[in-house]
């Protein structure tokens, strides 16, 4: 009787091959959603990150000048400094949010500005004379600049 196998042994087997199955398969599946949550949320924290970004330079420059300009087809911001002769952009411009220190009076160079992140949607409006609203991925602020 040693040799034979009942089929008591044959369904305790059976059993469990298919709890290891259906365990193996919740660990994939956990791990997938897992996975895929996390990346959604360091989108979410990146998008986020550059709209406090932008928010945060407009408010630092509270003494400055900071007016929307249109850049040779890229809307953005122009950050005067105090002596008028420099100016900080942050202007969009194939999908990639740029930022840069130039002239005043000199033209954009997307090849050397810094790329702040990316981004499918960058509008700068003047919502009075000294409210601005900026608007990205992330959503829309509204920050006050003083002249």
């Amino acid at each position: 009787m040693t040799g034979k196998k009942g089929i008591g042994d044959i369904l305790q087997i059976l059993t469990i091959a298919v709890l290891f199955l259906v365990i193996l398969i919740l660990v994939v599946f956990s791990a997938a959603s897992y996975q895929h949550a996390t990346e959604t949320q360091n989108r979410n924290n990146r998008s986020r990150a550059l709209l406090s970004y932008v928010v945060s330079s407009v408010e630092s420059s509270r003494l400055s000048e900071v007016k929307e300009r249109d850049f040779d087809g890229a809307e953005g911001l122009s950050i005067s400094m105090e002596d008028g002769k420099f100016e900080r952009r942050i202007y969009m411009k194939d999908g990639k949010l740029l930022e840069e220190y130039a002239e005043s009076k000199s033209g954009i160079n997307p090849k050397d500005a810094l790329v702040i992140g990316e981004t499918e949607v960058f509008e700068v409006n003047r919502v009075a004379d000294d409210l601005l609203e900026i608007r990205t991925d992330a959503g829309s602020s509204y920050v006050n600049v003083r002249r």
